[in-house]
Formats: structure tokens, C-alpha cells, sequence
């Protein structure tokens, strides 16, 4: 019997889990822009707070994970209960899959280093409600595309969907693809977007333009990301340096410090600083760690650290595993944002990406009340405190976009269902960020990843009642 046939748009971390997790029993075939001009990185426009992160988005086999830093943390219990349509047990063993799919490491074993980490916390004097998180950093980052050996198990479209046509009952026929200014029809049996929280309303919004009958509501709306900025300086007078990159699994454990303010989840990390004064706080912000993490062999990134010397010290720390001993230490703040109730993203003129985020001073506020909680729970360990005042100035955004196209239980609250098939078709998913109805303070590759699995088993199971 002749394999199924699924197109993914995207060769980002979610079209990549997929297809590597589907190219035994379908013909999959994966579109991605690529290099197409304009660049997509640089159709981003933002109408309100700067993101001052570049990019914002990044097209090319493997998408953004050409520039993640691979951070592996689960989105926690109580975001599940409270805003996704379906539990965090529902999900647990996929996040299992996708740590070792990620890391090669096990899931029980990271779980287990991590209270180990705890108990050294609370002994150093640590208030253990600080905590609830843990983050894990594997030596080695990874390029999914190359991987899972993708090249060879998928048949690539180098092109841009610029549309689709819908058959009966509001199926998706085929994707209308740009290659050079050579619009081609790619048909397929399964048809999933996994351009990314920014990309995937765009296409949405182009599709229902064209095929009005097809109504789909909240698209580009409930937009969240992660404010991050570092807000201050602390001397602790406990040896934090020894802690805060733990080694585990051939890789790095992190604890972040955790507070709650109005609902939103607030977390904080404590990085030791030299101190110096030839370390000026744009430095400590612009770090060149991402770059270095990227090109490890190329020399000029090592002479920009001789000026990042903080940067230096968690390369030290990071590789080779040498903590030098310091009291001093910079305080990072990546936040929570409460999901927009307006539309945040949508088309703009010359196919532009225009994006509205939006950092009011209520919101800020709650922020202030977040570093006010933690140096409390701080306070037995803290000699002396430096926030800045203006350290809302310094705020750029994670570059994880979310909440665009969520799930959720009804048409009306959301764009695609618990299985994250788009409300309304019968062949139309979605496996990316935009998805993701909730993040708490977690960075999302993780997530995307689990959710990729979830897909996968759940597009194995229909097939084989087709057949």
C-alpha cells in the first residue's frame, strides 16, 4: 500500500521532530523558505516596544535552532491546569522523548540531579519556595536538521506557501508554493504549519483571505513572549558561584529563582560578574556567548570576550567546568506576560511581519513587585544591592512567540484543538509555538518538541484507522 503523503512548512524544531518522527510510515515532504527575499528575519516590524533581539525569527533547515542556546525546561504544572486544554500528565512522557531526542540524556536522571541541587541550595541558606523549575543546558547544541539525517528521508521544496486551496468539507488540497516566481501546487493527504508564533498567523490569515468560507477565528491574538532584561548587581555572601552551573548528564543544570506576582510567574537568575569597572552594564547585556556558542573555533569571538568578561566566566564555567570564586553577581529577570487581548500580529505592506508587543506600565509595575519579592527572599544572603532605575530600558524580547494560533477547547477561545488541528478543518495542523497557550516563565523549544511526538502519535494512530 502506497505511504501517505504529509507536507510540513517549516524545517524549524517542530517540522523537524515531526518529520523524523513520521518518515517511516508516510512520504513527507517539507517546504521551507529558506533563503526566499526578502529575508524572513527581516520582515519583522514592531509597532510598539522594540524587541531589540535580532533576529526575531530565523528561516533555514533547522530554523531558529541555528541560534538557540538549547535550554531544555518544562512549562510547569499549574500554567497546564490554567490555561491549556489538557493536562501536564498528558504530556509528560512526550517531554521524557523529547529531552532525550534533544540531549541524548534521561529525563528521571535530570529530575533527580536537580533535587540533589535543591538540597545544596537550602543548605547554602536558600529559601526553598524560590525554586520550582529546573533548566538544563546539554553541552552540545543541536541543528535538528542535520540530526535526524532529514536530507535523505524528506523530499525538500525550497519556495514560499503563499496560499491554498480547500476541497470538500474544508479540506486542505494543496499548498500553492512560490519557487523563484514559479508558483507549483504540492498536494498532500496531512498538511501541518510549523513556520514559527510570528509566521504561522501570517499564513492563516492569507489562507482564510482567499477561501472565505473557511472562518478561523483568534488568529494572530493571545500573543505572549518573554521580557528579559538584566536589572541589577548583587554581592551575595554565599559561594552561589559553585551552584549556579551545576554539572550534570555531560551538561549543565540551572535552578531559577522563582517569584509570583498578580498570577504571573517571574524568574530570575543570579550569573557571577568580575566586578569590573571595565565591564560596562551594556556589555553585561550584549553578551557574546550565543555567537561563541554558535562558532566555537572563530578567533575574534574570543578577543571580544577579553572586553565581556563576564561572558568569560560562564564560558569557563559552561565548558570546562571552572567556577572562580566571586561575591559578585548580575540579576536577569525573564518574565511572564499575560497574553494579548488585542491583535498583536498580522501582514503589513511588502509582506511584513508587523508585531505589537506591548509592555504597559501596569505590567512593569508587577515587574518592580517581582524584583522587590525576590531580593526579600534574597535578603539573608544579599551584602549589597545595585537595581537599576532605568533597567525597563534594557528589556528585549526571547524571541518566543507564542499563543498566536493556541489550542483550546472551543473555536471561540482558540484557533486549533487539543490534538492542534485548525478548528474547522479536517487536515490542517499546526506544530510550533504559536500553539502554545501558556508558558509560565519556560522558554518553549522543549515544549514545541513534546509537542511534535504528541502530533506524530496521534497522526499514526488516524492513519492506521484509514487503513
Amino acid at each position: 500500500m502506497k505511504k501517505k503523503e504529509i507536507v510540513i512548512v517549516g524545517a524549524g524544531l517542530g517540522g523537524c521532530v515531526l518529520a523524523h518522527s513520521l518518515a517511516d510510515k508516510w512520504n513527507i515532504t517539507i517546504i521551507e523558505q529558506g533563503g526566499s527575499l526578502p529575508l524572513l528575519q527581516n520582515r519583522v516590524k514592531d509597532i510598539d516596544a522594540p524587541a531589540l533581539t535580532d533576529p526575531h525569527i530565523c528561516s533555514g533547515l533547522g530554523g531558529t535552532t541555528i541560534l538557540w542556546h538549547n535550554g531544555l525546561i518544562e512549562i510547569e504544572e499549574s500554567i497546564f491546569n490554567n490555561r491549556w486544554p489538557f493536562s501536564k500528565l498528558s504530556i509528560e512522557k512526550y517531554y521524557e522523548q523529547a529531552i532525550f531526542l534533544l540531549s541524548g540524556k534521561d529525563r528521571n536522571l535530570i529530575k533527580e540531579k536537580s533535587k540533589l541541587l535543591l538540597k545544596k541550595y537550602i543548605s547554602a541558606g536558600f529559601n526553598e519556595n524560590c525554586f520550582e523549575e529546573w533548566l538544563f543546558y546539554p553541552k552540545t547544541r543541536i541543528n535538528p536538521w542535520e540530526k535526524f539525517k532529514l536530507k535523505d528521508r524528506v523530499n525538500l521544496i525550497e519556495g514560499e506557501v503563499i496560499d491554498a486551496k480547500l476541497g470538500l468539507d474544508n479540506n486542505i488540497k494543496n499548498l500553492k508554493v512560490n519557487r523563484n516566481g514559479i508558483i507549483e501546487e504540492i498536494e498532500g493527504d496531512i498538511f501541518v504549519f510549523a513556520t514559527g508564533g510570528l509566521s504561522t498567523p501570517i499564513l492563516l490569515d492569507k489562507i482564510c483571505k482567499t477561501n472565505t468560507k473557511l472562518k478561523i477565528s483568534n488568529i494572530g491574538y493571545n500573543y505572549e513572549d518573554h521580557p528579559t532584561v538584566l536589572v541589577g548587581d548583587l554581592k551575595l555572601s554565599k559561594p552561589l558561584f559553585k551552584l549556579w552551573n551545576f554539572p550534570c548528564a555531560n551538561g549543565n543544570l540551572r535552578l531559577p529563582l522563582m517569584v509570583t506576582v498578580d498570577g504571573l510567574r517571574i524568574s530570575f537568575q543570579l550569573r557571577p560578574s568580575a566586578n569590573s569597572k571595565v565591564i560596562t552594564r551594556k556589555k553585561r547585556v550584549k553578551s557574546v556567548i550565543n555567537e561563541l556558542r554558535n562558532n566555537w573555533f572563530n578567533p575574534r569571538l574570543y578577543f571580544r570576550l577579553l572586553t565581556h568578561m563576564d561572558d568569560l566566566m560562564e564560558i569557563l564555567s559552561f565548558k570546562f567546568n571552572i567556577n572562580f570564586p566571586t561575591s559578585s553577581y548580575s540579576l536577569l529577570m525573564v518574565a511572564e506576560q499575560p497574553p494579548s487581548k488585542f491583535r498583536a500580529i498580522w501582514e503589513g505592506d511588502n509582506s511584513s511581519i508587523n508585531r505589537k508587543w506591548i509592555l504597559d506600565d501596569d505590567l512593569i509595575d508587577i515587574y518592580n513587585q517581582g524584583i522587590k519579592k525576590i531580593l526579600h527572599l534574597l535578603e539573608g544572603n544579599i551584602i549589597s544591592a545595585n537595581i537599576y532605575k532605568n533597567w525597563k530600558s534594557g528589556i528585549f524580547s526571547s524571541s518566543h512567540h507564542s499563543g498566536t494560533a493556541r489550542m483550546a477547547s472551543t473555536a471561540s477561545e482558540g484557533v486549533c484543538d487539543s490534538n492542534i488541528k485548525v478548528f474547522g478543518t479536517e487536515n490542517l495542523y499546526i506544530c510550533d509555538g504559536s500553539v502554545i497557550p501558556g508558558t509560565g516563565m519556560a522558554n518553549t523549544g522543549l515544549t514545541i518538541a513534546a509537542l511534535g511526538l504528541k502530533l506524530a502519535d496521534h497522526l499514526n494512530k488516524w492513519k492506521s484507522v484509514k487503513e
